[in-house]
């Protein structure tokens, strides 16, 4: 064991190798590096290969930079066969360096009953930081929330931004003159999607790279993990990956796929808890009212849909409805879809305020955009109104903000 706690801390012996990783400082740093101003336990969540493991890193990277001493920091990946245990491995560590602060438990949910040791040492104050990671919602939604209520927050790591991706590209978008590469990498981003691994790959490596971690998601973490049967898990995230943006019910993906209505609906929580699916709900006051209604479901990557799924010529629209609310997943958004005799792509809810997208991916978007934009506001008179398009970049006299894509993902605002 002390071999592996050697191998994953190499910073004790050679702190300089940090330096050698060729990484993107992740929009997450940030928020990771904030949120160190509270005691509390970081759960660092997010889908397989989105980046969790080099956030760890670049964090304790910025430790050190900042002033700590490389032996006060511990971290341990729970994927290495020779950890099996949270206390018998962190005691095992303790021995090897005494003066450890800081720690970082990667892929701790293959642990049973991690949760309880982790609040044992927190509640004991024996370290200064804890984070934890998982490839699962299930590290918040179960573990966590029943024994770590209050002692705990949550960063969420999703694969690239159209920021990051960029960034890797070496462009700046605030810079004029470099509007034209920005609309080239993002028609790119959209076809390609922002799993790290893939934007160290030429485009031609980037389809086996993504197929393979869709397989690792779906059979390591649906199937190994939750004891889903292979075939009907399979299917249905098929199923789900070619249809984007559509509406669904358990009762007609069952019907669909021949299985079980409770089969679906199990299936479908276990798809969204290890990230590889979002699913909005119909826009309504009303609580029960949005539980009758029907669902739409997004990929966490568009790279990764293509990679697996049927594929039709005009997907461009598809694809920018689905980068528009991984984006506002990924900006904490509480998203929904609307339909009255005309639909809204997206309603967002912030309190009591509410703003409507409809993503066009054109500049002359279609009619029925407007038009289910305005009846949207005729019931809800408050509301603001957005269509995303490709280019243009207006506000129409009936007061419908018309925006590019591009610049929508790039403001945060």
């Amino acid at each position: 064991m002390n071999n592996s706690i050697m191998k994953w801390n190499f910073w004790w012996s050679s702190p300089e190798k940090l330096g050698e990783f060729k990484w993107i400082e992740r929009d997450a740093l940030k928020s990771a590096t904030a949120l160190m101003k509270s005691p509390r336990i970081k759960d660092i969540i997010g889908v397989r290969r989105a980046g969790k493991t080099f956030l760890m890193y670049q964090i304790v990277s910025r430790l050190i930079k900042e002033g700590v001493k490389p032996e006060e920091i511990l971290y341990l990946n729970f994927d290495d066969p020779e950890f099996k245990e949270i206390k018998k491995t962190i005691s095992a560590s303790l021995e090897i360096k005494p003066d450890i602060k800081y720690v970082f438990l990667d892929e701790v949910q293959n642990i049973p009953g991690w949760e309880r040791d982790i609040r044992a040492y927190y509640d004991r104050k024996e370290f200064k930081q804890i984070f934890v990671s998982g490839s699962s919602a299930s590290l918040i939604s179960r573990d966590v929330g029943k024994t770590l209520t209050g002692r705990h927050i949550t960063i969420l790591v999703t694969p690239f931004s159209f920021k990051e991706f960029i960034s890797k590209h070496n462009i700046n978008y605030k810079d004029p003159f470099q509007k034209e590469k920005v609309t080239h990498y993002l028609e790119k981003f959209l076809q390609e999607g922002g799993f790290p691994e893939t934007l160290t790959e030429e485009a031609v490596t980037n389809e086996p790279i993504l197929v393979n971690t869709y397989n690792d998601i779906v059979v390591r973490d649906v199937v190994s993990r939750f004891g889903a049967d292979s075939e009907a898990a399979k299917n249905l995230a098929y199923y789900l990956m070619t249809n984007i943006g559509s509406q669904f019910s358990e009762n007609s993906v069952a019907k669909s796929l021949n299985m079980h209505n409770e089969t679906v609906k199990k299936y479908l929580a276990m798809l969204s808890e290890v990230f590889l699916f979002y699913y909005i709900k119909q826009f309504s006051w009303k609580v029960k009212e949005q539980i009758k209604k029907g669902m739409k479901c997004y990929s966490i990557d568009t790279g990764l849909r293509n990679a697996v799924s049927f594929k039709f010529s005009d997907d461009l629209g598809k694809l920018a409805e689905n980068t528009a609310l991984v984006e506002l997943k990924r900006r904490g958004c509480e998203a929904y879809f609307w339909k009255g005799k005309r639909e809204v792509d997206f309603i967002v809810r912030k309190g009591n305020k509410l703003t409507a997208i409809n993503v066009a991916y054109t500049d002359t978007p279609h009619k029925r955009e407007k038009e289910g934009l305005m009846e949207f506001k005729e019931k809800y008179k408050d509301a603001k109104l957005v269509i995303i398009t490709k280019e243009l970049e207006q506000t129409s006299e009936d007061g419908i903000e018309h925006v590019p894509l591009w610049k929508w993902l790039l403001n945060e605002n």
